[in-house]
């Protein structure tokens, strides 16, 4: 079974169902969901960047690790 896009998850009629019982309309639902895929987007550029060590001539390196090891706390 493979993920479902934001479309076929908008068109399905068990969630369209589940959408109207709860009282939650189709524009809400799909800003939701592009939101959510913006910050697992974003998320995962965060564990690519922090997977390629960092220059130890950068002077942002530092920073940037310090950045990192806040986050993961």
């Amino acid at each position: 079974m493979s993920d479902m896009t934001i479309s076929e998850i908008l068109c399905d009629p068990l969630i369209r169902q589940l959408m109207r019982a709860d009282r939650v309309s189709l524009d809400v639902f799909a800003t939701l969901l592009r939101e959510a895929a913006a910050r697992a987007d974003a998320q995962a550029m965060k564990g690519i960047s922090a997977a390629v060590p960092p220059d130890d001539n950068e002077p942002s390196a530092q920073s940037h690790e310090t950045i990192m090891q806040t986050e993961a706390v």
